[in-house]
């Protein structure tokens, strides 16, 4: 009769062969693919979204066809008075969830105007808001570090001067610089401007410089919390005329970009369509060449063919603007 193994010897070649493989296999492990989630994939039509409003004075909502998803860029706006031109004190698009809220007023905010606005949805992106006080030129930091592989777009803004003052126009820009992690803005008359080689400082080639421009103000003061929107507006900055801007802004992953564009002329209005789609404004810029002016309004691409309203109640003055702006992936 076979003798069979004892008990013990039975239990230590399982555990033996359990604890060492064949010599001749090799075991991998693959831990399951954790696909990373992305804002929005590129096969993905970018949805428009879009809000229009007449007779609103000083400032106020415009309800939006559809409510916003979290993240959303300024494709298009448009503000103009309704009375004629005007001193300017503020002038603003900001996007809610489910309104955008338009700003245009002179010192007492009792003149008609009209507003519109398109915005592009940016599922799973997040807007975040900088509020600054300058004046002149200025830089704004943005909190934290750029993401990597990711470029900036314009959500919203508004440029606010002192309660109960105004005035004209010569210069109003806003370009988001990706590359250095800041918002340059400008917003002046001609009080205490120094205008020569004003025309070098403008434009984004110009914002994404990395020396100082002239006229730029050293320091701004950057505002937070619930109580900057409620502190009075200095009415000077230095030898500037003080105003205080809100930024909305969002960060998108390069992988949504199809195309990067740009448009500029010197008309009054423009109606062109332009080579690409106008999905997502970085930068714009609007100066009266001469002097400073009355504002009747200003736009760009609340159509979305590319269109550009700028003047006064005439159309006799020289002047300039530009924009850059993305298409995204995806069709519609």
């Amino acid at each position: 009769m076979p003798l069979l193994p004892s008990r013990p010897l039975v239990l230590s070649s399982l555990l033996l062969c359990l604890v060492v493989p064949p010599a001749l296999s090799q075991v991998r492990v693959t831990p399951p693919v954790v696909k990373p989630v992305k804002p929005a994939t590129p096969s993905q039509a970018p949805q428009l979204h879009l809000a229009r409003i007449e007779g609103l004075r000083d400032n106020g909502p415009a309800a939006i066809d559809r409510p916003l998803p979290a993240g959303w860029a300024l494709a298009g706006f448009d503000l103009r008075f309704g009375n004629g031109d005007h001193k300017l004190r503020r002038i603003g698009v900001l996007g809610e969830e489910r309104f955008v809220r338009f700003a245009l007023a002179d010192s007492n905010g009792d003149d008609p105007f009209n507003g519109a606005a398109r915005l592009t949805a940016l599922p799973g992106v997040r807007v975040q808001q900088v509020s600054a006080e300058g004046g002149g030129k200025f830089e704004i930091p943005l909190p934290g570090r750029a993401p990597a592989d990711s470029t900036l777009v314009l959500s919203g803004f508004e440029f606010r001067r002192a309660d109960g003052t105004d005035a004209n126009l010569r210069n109003v820009g806003l370009w988001l610089v990706p590359e250095r992690n800041v918002v340059q803005v400008s917003l002046t008359d001609d009080q205490g401007m120094d205008f020569r080689g004003l025309e070098a400082t403008l434009g984004a080639a110009a914002a994404s410089a990395v020396i100082p421009l002239p006229g730029l103000l050293e320091t701004a003061t950057v505002m937070a919390g619930t109580g900057a929107a409620t502190k009075g507006i200095a009415k000077m900055s230095g030898k500037y005329r003080g105003y205080r801007v809100t930024v909305q802004y969002a960060w998108i992953p390069n992988a949504l970009v199809a195309q990067k564009g740009a448009l500029a002329g010197t008309q009054a209005r423009r109606g062109a369509t332009p080579s690409s789609r106008i999905d997502a404004l970085q930068g714009f810029e609007f100066t009266f060449n001469n002097s400073d002016h009355h504002l009747l309004g200003l736009g760009m691409n609340s159509r979305g063919n590319g269109d550009v309203f700028f003047q006064d109640n005439n159309t006799d003055d020289p002047l300039q603007w530009s924009a850059t702006y993305l298409t995204l992936r995806g069709g519609r």
